[in-house]
């Protein structure tokens, strides 16, 4: 839970009498209930305030959302932190004498990063640089090595000899022997020294091996700093001043009845002592778990001996400071006196630069006028050419009669159009013509014709009375044409009417009809749609179409056309076709416009027709195709491709443009800046020759002021003196 004001936060508990249908306020950070908006709002803002603290780090300035999130951060370290590690730690903890706990964190992390314990997981970095991960097994120290190897633990080499500071004696002492301290303990091993039986993870037959410290390392964030305080956190209090293990952590773990050998094969560490304030306690005498007390007498030795070399080495610090500081003294007097002569040698020498380039400066100022002036003189002349110019375009602009104009030329020569069509059909054959060379290849126009169809095709078609000629394979295209899109739209209306299940009657479908021509349309045309069924026992469509029933068929298809407009398929007309009627189709509005056409179909045959019916007919059929889904789609499909086509030719075009600016923009860069580096080489040569000239000036000027003083000390009786006299006196000056 948060610590509010480094306190603990008690949640205020529902009210007794809260009934279950009253409604409260709900602060869902901290799952409290309250019955007023003034204690549910000072809530929110308490705990939106920095005033909460992590109970588990210490964190403090923090939300209250914040330090729940370092709480669960905090414990989840906690609970991944290594087993192996956690003994071993509180063992070194309990063997400091520290009053702040970073300082015992640094202590045991010092100890601890360089050296690895049984049953701990680290890496073992292989010759390749490879990291294997393994598990520690046994620490081996040199005394066993040396007892490995044949050597007795007893053996002592004569020249090896340990220099103490202290007034006892000097003893001579093995090298495998740990050195002893002023208070008589033996001080720890170094790390390097030390061997490892480690055991690969991924080793199959179980199989161990022998390495050095400098091959293992544990996995990054596994041991840190940050992680080993927070641990220390929990098991740490302050006892008379100095930061203890607590009680119930010794006892948890068993740290009385545990030795340091045990975890260790190496002498307990001496860790730095922090002495206590007043009323804090005593440092204990034995460094183990159990034991509270110190040896006092050995503490006082150790100090004292500190306490000795301390001083003297302030001595020899303090001697060597003096000498360093009257060196330091002498060289800052040399460097300061340097500096001012070379400082007086620079003020000269900038002074005579200043007054040249004060010289250059007025020249250049000079000149800038002068060029100032030209360029407002062109720019005055290229304002009035500019004016003129907008003025003669402006009367070039205006609008005035074709006839007036002086770049007028002969109209071409028009070519006249020889056809056998009358003049006033010429247009609608055109479009028929026009319409088969856009939607030929949607409606497989070169199924019928091969090479094409021309307008003297057509003209054949419209004039000739040929029953095997163009006429015939014309409205054979147009009528399979039709008939094949109006399958495939009766299969998608049928699929649709299936999906959504209408279940309107036939009494339903009439009261929806409130339009009776429109009705009486669709009657005669189902009438007639439903004619070839009785006569002929299949459907218009399953009719076979040749040359000789090609104009029944045709006379047919017209006055069955808009049979198809039904309730039924009215969304699918609306949704595809626009909202398609049956007053729509050009076939019902050629047989409501023409009846008499209609019904010479009927005695006549089609290729005895004449031009311009013919050509009402061949209007009709193409404009029944443009009513079809497939069409529209296609015509859309068209335009949405003719507006890509028109967007990526905007988009290239603006990239060109693009281009052509930035490619412009550099070469206006690299000119100009060649033109300032060729402005910058001249300054340069300009600056060198004037500072020689400079020199050469200020030799002459010292032998002038010499000449003056002499002149002057020679006239100074006369009352009026000469003008040359006056002009070395103003040189001098």
């Amino acid at each position: 839970m948060p610590l509010l004001h480094k306190k603990p936060f008690i949640r205020q508990k529902p009210p007794v009498d809260l009934k279950p249908e009253e409604e409260v306020f709900l602060c869902k950070v901290t799952h409290e209930i309250f019955r007023t908006y003034d204690e549910f709002f000072e809530r929110t803002i308490l705990c939106n305030s920095l005033v909460w603290s992590c109970a588990v780090t210490g964190k403090p300035g923090l939300t209250y959302q914040e330090a729940l999130d370092s709480e669960r951060r905090a414990r989840q370290s906690l609970q991944n932190f290594p087993s192996s590690l956690v003994v071993p730690l509180l063992h070194l903890t309990a063997l400091t004498h520290r009053t702040r706990l970073h300082e015992v964190c640094d202590d045991v992390y010092s100890y601890v990063k360089e050296r690895f314990f049984p049953g701990e997981m680290v890496d073992m970095v292989a010759r390749s640089g490879a990291r294997h991960p393994c598990q520690v097994l046994e620490v081996i120290s040199p005394h066993s090595n040396g007892a490995l190897n044949g050597h007795t633990p007893n053996h002592v080499e004569s020249d090896s000899i340990i220099i103490s500071d202290s007034d006892e004696d000097t003893t001579p002492v093995s090298p495998k022997t740990p050195k002893t301290t002023p208070n008589g303990k033996k001080s720890s091993l170094n790390p390097s020294v030390f061997k490892y039986k480690i055991r690969l993870v991924k080793a199959e037959n179980g199989e161990t091996q022998l390495v050095k410290v400098a091959q293992l390392c544990r996995k990054k964030n596994v041991f840190t700093r940050d992680r080993l305080k927070l641990l220390l956190k929990q098991h740490c209090e302050p006892q008379n001043g100095v930061v203890r293990l607590k009680a119930s952590t010794v006892a948890h773990y068993k740290l009385s009845e545990q030795n340091f050998s045990q975890i260790f094969p190496d002498e307990p560490p001496v860790f730095v002592f922090s002495p206590p304030g007043k009323s804090r306690g005593r440092r204990p005498n034995d460094a183990s778990p159990g034991q509270v007390n110190f040896a006092t007498e050995s503490q006082d030795m150790m100090r004292a001996a500190e306490e000795k070399l301390r001083i003297m080495q302030q001595r020899e610090e303090m001697a060597g400071m003096a000498q360093e500081k009257a060196r330091m003294k002498k060289e800052r007097e040399d460097l300061w006196e340097a500096k001012k002569k070379e400082k007086e040698d620079r003020e000269r020498k900038r002074e005579e630069i200043k007054k040249i380039i004060e010289e250059e400066r007025q020249k250049r100022k000079e000149e800038k006028e002068r060029m100032k002036i030209e360029k407002e003189k062109e720019r005055e002349k290229l304002r009035e050419e500019k004016k003129k110019y907008a003025e003669r375009l402006k009367l070039w602009n205006k609008p005035r009669e074709d006839m007036e104009c002086e770049d007028l030329k002969e109209l071409p020569a028009p070519v006249p159009v020889k056809t056998r069509l009358p003049a006033e059909l010429f247009g609608d054959a055109l479009m028929v013509l026009e319409f088969l060379q856009a939607f030929g290849e949607l409606f497989d126009l070169k199924d019928e014709f091969p090479e094409g169809i021309s307008l003297e095709i057509l003209e054949e078609a419209l004039v000739g009375c040929d029953p095997e000629g163009p006429l015939c394979e014309l409205l054979f295209f147009f009528l399979s044409a039709i008939f094949q899109a109006l399958a495939e739209e009766q299969e998608e209306v049928a699929r649709d009417q299936v999906a959504e299940a209408d279940t309107k009657d036939l009494s339903e479908a009439l009261d929806d009809d409130a339009d009776p021509t429109q009705s009486a349309i669709t009657a005669v045309a189902a009438l007639a749609a439903a004619w070839p069924q009785l006569h002929q026992g299949c459907s218009l469509k399953q009719l076979d179409l040749d040359s000789c029933t090609l104009t029944e068929i045709l006379r047919l298809h017209i006055l069955a056309s808009g049979a198809d407009c039904s309730s039924t398929n009215a969304k699918f007309r609306y949704q595809k076709q626009g909202g398609f009627a049956s007053t729509d189709d050009p076939c019902v509005e050629l047989r409501l416009s023409n009846p008499g056409l209609v019904k010479r179909l009927a005695c006549t045959a089609v290729y005895d027709l004449l031009p311009g019916e013919k050509l009402r007919i061949l209007h009709a059929l193409c404009g029944k195709l443009l009513t079809l889904v497939s069409t529209r789609d296609f015509i859309e499909d068209s335009a949405d491709e003719q507006r890509q086509a028109k967007q990526e030719l905007r988009e290239l075009k603006a990239e060109q443009h693009r281009r052509e600016r930035e490619e412009a923009a550099e070469r206006v860069r690299k000119r100009k800046e060649e033109k300032l580096k060729e402005q910058e080489l001249k300054l340069r040569e300009k600056l060198k020759e004037e500072a020689k000239n400079g020199t050469q000036a200020a030799g002459e000027e010292l032998d002038t002021s010499t000449e003056s003083q002499e002149a002057q000390g020679n006239t100074e009786d006369e009352e009026e003196p000469t003008p040359n006299s006056k002009a070395k006196k103003d040189i001098h000056l």
